[in-house]
């Protein structure tokens, strides 16, 4: 849902690039997987291009801390997790 939201291609948010217009989408990408399934660091790594746990924790607490200081953020990832709610 987040890589249709951004218009990125799966291999776009999953693989190694550092751009800043897919690390955010990917940041968020790995927020909502770990707030929606209960997955494992380790769980959602490997699924994000084989990324290790501490990346992965990066990315979650870069969202986490963002969702408190910026409320576009919060409505943004609102959004999409409203979609992702819906497709289900």
């Amino acid at each position: 849902t987040v890589s249709d939201y951004y218009g990125l291609s799966l291999n776009e948010m999953t693989g190694p690039t550092r751009k800043r217009e897919i690390t955010v989408p990917r940041q968020i990408a790995i927020y909502l997987t770990r707030e929606m399934t209960g997955m494992s660091l380790p769980q959602i790594g490997v699924v994000f291009g084989g990324r290790d746990h501490t990346t992965v924790l990066h990315s979650y607490k870069t969202v986490e801390t963002s969702l408190k200081q910026n409320e576009g953020m919060k409505a943004l990832v609102e959004d999409i997790q409203r979609l992702v709610r819906n497709a289900q």
